[in-house]
């Protein structure tokens, strides 16, 4: 244990070099590296790509114009199916985004018609093996699914973790890696690839100006200190949600949450 003479006359006035260190980027990777990863699969023109819960088919859109594919874009909400369907309209890509309301686990799609699924910030929410089971379904031999997915680590406290799930609509056991390991296998989808997003992300955005922690900091003290009058105004589910928002991306930046892209494939035959 540091003493506390040692901490004051030593370790914060001493200049080693670590706040040097520190201020240095370590260059992280943006999240638009998503997009590197999709290209790294090989999508050919004309190929078609579920996007599982497209919200307002932003991602759809930039598929299509970055690939020339064709998109099946999934969600559950009516007000994200009007959304993505103005969206479209707007790109004026009608023709190449299909724009229609279903839920991950029975998507509208016949069987092995997909050549890649595309599922962003979507699985914490689903009944996992109907999911990836569907997953497999819809893709055809050696399709592939791009699962971006966060995760609780051993850093958040159960009764955080409690909180923060039920306050997001997350699955308790979808924020555990290994539960999703084990259901994509047992769904018949072999893993290619993991990959540990952890905190970069979200060191990118702060860096380029994106987000600002701060922001979000600041709302979650003032939350916390007026909590029984907000609670009262506002409504107890709405005070939770808006607490899980900011706390999501600030749980990444301490660890305690992780961010992981997989690549899940569809064996041939």
């Amino acid at each position: 244990m540091i003493s506390a003479q040692e901490l004051y006359g030593r370790l914060w006035v001493e200049d080693s070099g670590l706040d040097e260190e520190l201020a240095r980027s370590l260059e992280p990777r943006s999240h638009s590296t998503l997009f590197d990863a999709f290209a790294a699969l090989g999508p050919q023109p004309d190929d078609l790509v579920v996007d599982v819960g497209c919200r307002d088919a932003l991602y759809a859109v930039e598929l299509v114009r970055r690939f020339d594919v064709r998109v099946l874009a999934v969600d559950p909400v009516p007000l994200y199916v009007e959304r993505a369907r103005r969206r479209a309209a707007e790109a004026e890509l009608e023709d190449r985004i299909d724009v229609r309301e279903g839920v991950g686990e029975e998507l509208p799609l016949e069987d092995g018609a997909a050549a890649f699924v595309w599922c962003r910030d979507v699985l914490t929410h689903v009944d996992l093996a109907a999911g990836l089971a569907e997953f497999r379904r819809v893709l055809e031999p050696g399709g592939r699914a791009l699962v971006y997915q966060t995760f609780g680590t051993d850093a958040i406290e159960p009764r955080e973790a409690a909180r923060l799930y039920a306050a997001t609509a997350a699955v308790p056991a979808n924020m555990d890696p290994g539960y999703f390991e084990r259901t994509a296998a047992e769904a018949g989808l072999s893993i290619s690839s993991v990959d540990p997003i952890d905190s970069e992300w979200r060191e990118a955005m702060i860096e380029e100006g994106e987000w600002s922690p701060a922001e979000d900091l600041l709302a979650v003290a003032r939350l916390q200190r007026r909590e029984p009058e907000l609670a009262e105004r506002y409504g107890r589910d709405r005070l939770e949600a808006r607490l899980g928002g900011d706390l999501w991306g600030i749980y990444q930046l301490l660890g305690k949450l992780r961010p992981t892209v997989y690549v899940l494939e569809r064996p041939d035959g």
